[in-house]
């Protein structure tokens, strides 16, 4: 799903909470809290304030979890090695912004693909 198809849901709170759910749920199984306050308009930026440092403390401590936190979201590899391979960049902001990607990716197709 491109940027451009998904820039609609970033506004919608019912996408924007199932979304934080998903983060929630994906995050506890990790032992990891993230929490979600339902104010859309600040949604994106609160799940990633709280996200960004853990991504952070993995990137520095190689810590194996990071893998987990891939796999169960299913992120695409290419796109985690592109943001390895950009210099100057913050990889943690920028795994961050993909994890919340993928999350509202992944409730956005949950949704069109529901039965009626």
């Amino acid at each position: 799903m491109k940027d451009r198809e998904l820039e609609g849901y970033y506004k919608r709170l019912d996408i924007l909470d199932a979304t934080a759910r998903q983060i929630i749920n994906d995050f506890e199984l990790l032992g990891i809290e993230v929490k979600f306050s339902g104010d859309p308009d600040n949604a994106y930026e609160e799940l990633f304030k709280q996200i960004y440092p853990h991504i952070n403390d993995m990137i520095r401590k190689s810590d194996q979890k990071l893998i987990r936190v891939f796999q169960k979201i299913d992120l695409n590899e290419k796109l985690v090695k592109d943001v390895y391979r950009k210099k100057n960049s913050d990889v943690a902001a920028g795994i961050t912004q993909l994890i919340i990607k993928r999350e509202l990716q992944k409730v956005v197709i949950r949704m069109h693909y529901k039965p009626k």
